[in-house]
């Protein structure tokens, strides 16, 4: 199984409030609950940890009972589950929150929610050996290929979820009881294998504060960004800064110019591996903006070797107007945001003066994917798991730790934030939604071995555009021609 590293929500330095397991460290499923319960992370009743386990969810899981309306999936309330959270952007308070809300449902199960910022590292292992949690938060920089886990069976299909009542209401089913997207999200080859739980959205931040203060404008073109630039760094500020050691980031503001330079037909060509796809004039037009950007010398210096929490303080400390990232990034660096500093969402410029899409065209779509191991000892566990995440009680409780919408409908409204309002506004103004699919499709060859480090070099000044989209339709080319690698096609 290959090792993803992408981001839905980034890494950062380990909490100290949930547990993290080392690798190779024992992963029994008692070892996991025993140590979640030691940090006060697992909930229990009064019944033992190993009777518990012994009831149902333990090493040698005993049948559960029947698939009820009340209970969709025959889930044990007396078991212990095992929940695993990427704790990167959106911080360590809320996988506690969501353990309360299924325990607050389930008094007598006992649930482990263990934190960790190296899923891969951590729970590649526990697949490999046949004990994978029962719920996991695949995300962060060290995630698991989504793409590896589909393709090897390791994950259990989604759809019985979403056709199950909502908690909520039982004569809504989950999957009405979500904002549209979220299974197509999910989908591999017309099935949903991931519930990507957070609705986020994308864009160029800035500090609007900052902006009113200089009488300074967010672009919506090259053009108008090249003249910002200007009257930025006559200030003292630089232009632009991004978060140099990790290259998702820039992949998605390369992805997101070529849908603005060249709509929805351009990134088909891409995600549909057609020929030629990454030489399309969009895609060159893209490109070589990103090569201006460091050729110009409108990138904070030395923001090549900056992980992504040092890029993010230098913005928040004003030494950058701009930085691309998600609405993950109030929370994710709440500690240390100053007074009076105004977080605030732009949709992306176009990377041309006349792009195909209007301005104001931005990305918002379901992130922080979630998975149910095929191989989980607690399956059921796992579906009721996402079920009770996919509650309104839960939902607001995730908004109000996180400053990020789910996927829930008609939650989040009574966050008080200006980066979330900035966002929300954004979204509802957007004209069309910007979305790529080969990057879960294809991340392996086409992300992991080719564009991030080649992404990488470019934006370090050693490597060209040129080098760039080389690289990556000879990567396109190899996976359209290797018949082991599963295809799909998109439509819209």
């Amino acid at each position: 199984m290959s090792v993803r590293r992408i981001r839905n929500g980034s890494a950062r330095a380990p909490s100290a409030g949930l547990v993290v397991p080392g690798p190779g460290g024992g992963w029994s499923r008692r070892t996991v609950l025993g140590r979640a319960a030691g940090a006060g992370l697992l909930i229990t009743p009064a019944a033992g940890l190993l009777a518990a386990c012994a009831s149902g969810g333990g090493d040698d899981p005993a049948e559960g009972p029947d698939s009820t309306a009340d209970n969709p999936f025959g889930f044990d309330p007396a078991s212990a589950v095992d929940a695993v959270f990427f704790t990167g952007g959106f911080g360590d308070q809320y996988p506690g929150a969501m353990a309360e809300e299924f325990q607050a449902r389930y008094p007598e199960s006992q649930v482990a929610a263990l934190g960790t910022e190296t899923i891969a590292t951590e729970m590649q292992p526990r697949f490999a050996s046949g004990n994978p949690p029962d719920v996991l938060n695949n995300s962060g920089d060290d995630q698991l290929t989504i793409d590896g886990l589909v393709n090897d069976g390791a994950v259990h299909p989604l759809t019985e979820l979403m056709d199950a009542p909502s908690l909520d209401d039982p004569n809504v089913t989950v999957r009405d009881s979500l904002v549209a997207g979220v299974e197509q999200a999910g989908l591999f080859g017309g099935t949903m294998y991931t519930l990507n739980y957070s609705l986020s959205s994308y864009g160029m931040w800035y500090n609007a504060a900052l902006f009113r203060q200089h009488g300074w404008t967010p672009p919506t073109t090259w053009g108008e960004f090249l003249a910002l630039a200007e009257e930025v760094q006559a200030a003292g500020v630089a232009p632009f800064i991004h978060q140099g050691q990790h290259p998702w980031y820039m992949h998605n503001v390369l992805m997101e110019w070529i849908y603005r330079e060249g709509g929805l037909p351009a990134v088909l060509a891409i995600d549909n591996l057609e020929p030629d796809a990454w030489r399309q004039p969009a895609v060159v037009t893209a490109a070589s903006r990103l090569q201006e950007l460091v050729d110009a010398r409108l990138v904070y210096p030395g923001a090549e070797g900056l992980d992504h929490i040092q890029s993010q303080q230098a913005w928040l400390d004003g030494e950058a107007a701009l930085i691309w990232c998600g609405t993950w990034l109030e929370s994710e660096m709440a500690e240390t945001i100053p007074d009076g500093f105004e977080m605030t969402l732009a949709p992306p410029w176009a990377p041309s003066d006349n792009p195909t899409t209007p301005a104001g065209t931005m990305r918002v779509t379901p992130g922080e994917p979630f998975v149910v191991p095929a191989d989980a000892a607690n399956l059921a566990g796992g579906l009721e798991f996402l079920r009770v995440m996919c509650s309104k009680a839960a939902a607001n409780r995730f908004s109000e730790l996180t400053s990020s919408f789910s996927v829930v409908k008609d939650t989040g409204q009574t966050v008080d934030s200006t980066a979330l309002r900035s966002a929300a506004q954004a979204a509802a103004d957007s004209p069309e939604n910007i979305d790529w699919k080969w990057i879960a499709w294809y991340e392996g060859p086409m992300f992991v071995d080719t564009m991030e480090p080649t992404l990488g070099e470019v934006m370090a000044g050693r490597a060209t555009a040129t080098e760039l989209l080389d690289a990556m339709q000879q990567a396109a080319d190899a996976v359209a021609a290797d018949a082991s690698i599963e295809k799909f096609t998109r439509q819209a």
